[in-house]
């Protein structure tokens, strides 16, 4: 039985209908399927997050423009501990008809052909091509089609894939597009010669067919690469840290000067759409009432830093918590590389600039300084690692709050950190910082999932213990998977900021509990109605400042939305 037949009796008819329409996937699960079976076929969104405690794995989906991704468990016997990651990509076409092909577009450009937008730059390439070429429905001899020709003939199906390599290797990312366009991939990571792993959202490390077989041809790929982006390497300056134009984090390694293993780059991809807090919420990464009591937070300008180790979720919870920041707000991000996606339509972005030059360079130092000029209504910074620290310290101290990223497992090594080389806070004003999210990746059932470990709010200096002074109102329990509000009628932020901003006396305090305990209704409700959407949870929590929160709470459950 042949592997169509098969598809067709027994598989997703939609899986039958791509074997139909792309020969070379059916050539593909034909070489494969008698060592790991027929893959389970599914639309690229209808993975789910719950496939994650699936050990054989065995599925594949469409990421576009005739591109399959295949993940299974391999067969017993492979002793490298990943499971793979096939990219199915359209067959190169004839090396001869791509020569010919280059030859003729190399004098149809002119110089007016230039965009920096890439969809702009892709149909540019296209529409150049389809002037250069002549469709034609039988197989082409192209050692016989002479470089002089008008038009070069181009067998109908060898143009599809002509079309898709020129786009990928002129425009795209050339090797790397299946991984760009997968939007399940968090990491890509080339370690050197061999081949280049991935961490997936949903299946974790996996180890994929891509594969650069020598240095030369991975030191060809980063030079260009570099130079696409506008950073070249070189042996002078062998390391670069970028943004590609999808907005993912790119670092490259040139040589072997630096790196024993040769060149090598980690890719950071990051969504177009941020992940929500109620997609949080849902994923237990924090419950409601923490979320609600950010949103307090936040709403009264209070400062504070999202910490925890690399990959904890750091920025993905900044990004999330963001919404709380009140939307009339003026916004000030600041930036190495863009990372931080704000829905507020006052917010102004910026990036540093590193020419290699300390004069025509621009540090986070820098545009933090001219921030303060801007008057913003809060200042965020993607992540404070040096000497900006002083500066966004001095911002909370004259009324700016700030909220950053920063590396740091533990409050005292937060403190640890500020306090000592080369960033130099005085411990006295660590009071300016308001409170501290301690996040953490942790393995629950086999799968790493992220958790906030603690939520805690900086009381001030104690000059005779010489120590800053700290209390975690809500602590994550790792045997309930659950969290604990230890700060329920002891919140110093709670009680002797934010009632006193709102003219709350000490004998009506529970009015700002129950005020909290609103904001966490308003919020599970949105859980409830699985409403997970960056946007939309966006513009729920800018009715609730039109409506009022209890009168939107009471619209969306009565209504079921705003």
């Amino acid at each position: 039985m042949s592997l169509a037949t098969f598809a067709r009796r027994s598989v997703d008819p939609r899986l039958y209908k791509a074997l139909r329409s792309y020969p070379y996937l059916a050539r593909y699960l034909a070489s494969v399927v008698k060592r790991v079976g027929l893959p389970q076929f599914y639309d690229t969104y209808e993975l789910s997050y719950d496939m994650r405690k699936q050990r054989d794995v065995n599925v594949l989906y469409p990421v576009g423009d005739g591109i399959f991704i295949h993940v299974y468990m391999p067969p017993e016997g492979t002793v490298s501990g990943y499971r793979k990651y096939v990219a199915i990509e359209p067959p190169k076409p004839d090396p001869r008809l791509v020569e010919l092909v280059e030859l003729k577009l190399a004098s149809a450009f002119t110089e007016g052909d230039v965009s920096e937008d890439l969809e702009e730059r892709k149909k540019i390439l296209l529409e150049k091509l389809s002037r250069i070429v002549k469709v034609v429905d039988r197989p082409v001899d192209y050692s016989r089609v002479k470089p002089t020709t008008k038009k070069v003939p181009v067998y109908r199906v060898e143009y599809l894939y002509l079309k898709y390599h020129l786009a990928r290797d002129k425009v795209g990312l050339g090797v790397l597009e299946p991984f760009v366009r997968d939007p399940w991939i968090e990491d890509i990571t080339c370690k050197g010669v061999g081949p280049i792993y991935l961490v997936h959202k949903i299946f974790g490390p996996l180890e994929t067919n891509i594969e650069f077989r020598n240095a030369e041809e991975l030191d060809l790929f980063v030079i260009r690469l570099s130079e696409r982006i506008g950073k070249p390497v070189s042996h002078a300056r062998p390391i670069v840290d970028a943004t590609l134009p999808d907005g993912s984090r790119l670092n490259l390694v040139y040589g072997s000067d630096v790196s024993l293993h040769g060149s090598n780059f980690t890719i950071r991809k990051f969504s177009k759409v941020p992940l929500s807090i109620t997609q949080l919420i849902a994923w237990n990464t924090m419950d409601e009432r923490i979320a609600a009591y950010l949103w307090m937070l936040l709403n009264n300008s209070m400062s504070g830093f999202i910490c925890g180790e690399t990959a904890s979720g750091k920025t993905t919870t900044l990004n999330a918590i963001s919404v709380f920041i009140p939307p009339t707000a003026k916004v000030v991000s600041i930036e190495d590389t863009a990372e931080v996606q704000l829905p507020h339509p006052n917010w102004v972005r910026e990036l540093t600039r590193d020419t290699g030059s300390r004069e025509s360079s621009i540090s986070m130092f820098d545009l933090l300084r001219a921030a303060l000029r801007q008057r913003p209504n809060y200042i965020i910074v993607g992540e404070i690692r040096g000497p900006e620290a002083a500066i966004a310290f001095q911002a909370m101290q004259t009324g700016h709050p700030v909220l950053s990223t920063f590396h740091a497992a533990s409050v005292e090594r937060l403190i640890q950190r500020l306090t000592g080389d080369p960033i130099n806070i005085p411990k006295s004003f660590m009071d300016n910082l308001n409170f501290v999210v301690i996040q953490s990746a942790v393995w629950r059932e086999g799968v790493m999932v992220r958790r906030v470990l603690s939520v805690n709010e900086i009381l001030g200096y104690d000059p005779k213990a010489n120590a800053v002074i700290y209390i975690p109102v809500f602590m994550w329990d790792p045997v309930k998977d659950a969290f604990i509000f230890r700060g329920r009628g002891a919140s110093y932020l709670l009680e002797e900021k934010i009632a006193v901003m709102k003219g709350v006396s000490r004998k009506d305090m529970k009015r700002i509990y129950e005020e909290l305990e609103l904001r966490a209704s308003f919020l599970r409700a949105l859980v409830r109605r699985k409403i997970f959407n960056y946007y939309d949870v966006w513009r729920a929590i800018v009715k609730s400042y039109e409506l009022g929160i209890e009168k939107a709470l009471k619209k969306l459950e009565n209504e079921g939305t705003l």
